[in-house]
Formats: structure tokens, sequence, C-alpha cells
């Protein structure tokens, strides 16, 4: 692919069927994000330990002693690890090798009987149940609707009964924001998607019907090679999210307030989370 594709490219743009997620599975990349999630600097990835060790603090406080814990999306396990130091039994799952492969060198340094598979979410299919599942960052909204509402039944089915859901979720305001943002470019000496100098296209699109954010990233080298990447996300309604719930088999709670469960400062008012229990 060259630079004329990008020139002679229709809008508003359209991502191609393998390119509404990003390449989590890709190991150069992977690694590249282990790098972001390990970073004290920034939240963008993961956020910074103190935060995390606050929402650790109210998780615990849902919980009965020895409680089964799944982590969807747990990347490089800071919460499984926090959380199994807390006599918690834990099993996370994540679509990056570089994440789970870090993720068990420290459970095996700290002697922490964590399980960590590496696989793709909607693929999983636990052998037992769990009293307490968790998906933070915004894990659902990288799924389309369809594949949200699997999840999640799948999710009541792998809880025993009265067990806990904890999804953290993006408003609707916040990605049809991403969306309708301005293209722009960056020079990269390197970066999140490849390892060379490359200057880096961004591209955005709302589509109003069906609640989707898109965005397209060009990364040009000074060969003028041009690789493309996608991403997609899918914006709920609050009471969208509500229903999304109550028809997958759980029953709403009141969640944690901002002092329990601090979204950091770069996500406040663009994250939020939903605490429901098993029907």
């Amino acid at each position: 692919m060259d630079i004329n594709t990008i020139i002679s490219g229709s809008h508003p743009l359209k991502l191609l069927p393998e390119e509404s997620k990003i390449p989590w599975d890709d190991a150069g990349f992977s690694q590249r994000m282990l790098e972001n999630h390990l970073s004290q600097e920034h939240d963008w990835a993961s956020r910074k330990l103190p935060v995390i060790e606050q929402q650790v603090t109210w998780i615990t406080s849902q919980l009965h002693a020895g409680a089964r814990i799944l982590d969807l999306g747990c990347g490089p396990g800071f919460y499984t690890h926090m959380l199994a130091e807390h006599g918690f039994h834990c099993t996370g799952v994540d679509f990056s090798p570089a994440s789970i492969n870090y993720a068990r060198q420290q459970a095996q340094t700290a002697g922490l009987d964590i399980e960590y598979l590496q696989q793709d979410v909607r693929a999983y299919s636990p052998a037992q149940q769990f009293d307490f599942i968790m998906m933070t960052f915004g894990e659902l909204n990288v799924f389309s609707a369809r594949d949200a509402r699997a999840l999640l039944s799948h999710c009541a089915q792998w809880l025993v009964s009265g067990g806990k859901l904890l999804t953290e979720v993006h408003t609707f305001d916040e990605i049809k924001r991403q969306g309708m943002a301005a293209p722009a470019w960056q020079r990269c000496p390197q970066g999140l998607f490849l390892a060379r100098p490359h200057l880096l296209l961004t591209e955005h699109t709302w589509d109003e019907e069906t609640q989707t954010s898109s965005t397209l990233f060009w990364a040009i080298e000074e060969s003028g090679n041009t690789t493309r990447f996608g991403n997609q996300m899918t914006a709920w309604h609050d009471e969208e999210y509500l229903n999304l719930i109550s028809d997958c088999g759980f029953t709403a709670l009141p969640g944690p307030d901002s002092a329990a469960w601090p979204v950091s400062q770069t996500f406040a008012g663009k994250l939020f989370a939903l605490l429901a229990e098993k029907k």
C-alpha cells in the first residue's frame, strides 16, 4: 500500500472487515503496548498504580474471603496480582501475548497461583464458575453490540447464583466525541504500530445509526510505504446499558462512586463503573 491510497481514499472512511480491532495479538504490537501499560508517566493504557490500588480496595469490600475472580481483558495482571495477594482465586484472560507473559512471570516471581490465558474473551469458556467478573477500562465498548450481548450473557452463565459483574464503560458522548474528532498527524521516531520512524495519520468517523466510532490509522514510512490499522467502538446511552444488563440476566446494583472508584483525571467524565448481580 502506498500514499496514493490515502490521497484517493473516500470519505467517510470505511474499515475493512478485519480492521474492527487493532492488532492486540501481534507479538511486536503487544510488546510495545506492554511498555505503555507499565509506564507510570501516563494512564491511557493502564492506570497508575495508586489508582488501581484504590479500585482493588473497593473490589475486596464486595467479596467474601477466597472468592473466585475472573478479569476479562486483564492486560499485564495489575488487578489480578493485587487481588491474589488478598487471598482471592484469580483468572485473567487477555488477547495480548506480551501482557499475558508478563503477568505469568510476575505471578511466578511472587509465588501467586493465578491462571492466565492468552485468548479472545469472546472465545473463552471456563470450566468453573466465578463469584465476581470484571471488565475495566471500557473493554465492553470495543465489541459490536451483538458481541457485547453475547459476552454479557456468557458472564451470567459463568457466575454463581448471586455473583456480581463489574463493567467499566465509556459514556455515549465520549465515544461520539472520538468519532467526530478532526483528522490529525504526528511524527513518530517509533510508535505503537511500527517500531520504525514514521508519520502517523489518524482519521475518524461517527455512524449515528449504528452508534459506532471508527478510527483509521495510517503509518507512513520514509520510503512511502503505508500500513493501515483500524479500530471501532460501540456507544451506549445510560439507559441502554441498563437494558443490556437486564436482558443478559443481571439486576443492576448501585455502583461505586468516584471516591471509591476513581477513573483518573484523564478519563474523568468519560468512564464509569456499572455493577450488577446475576438474577
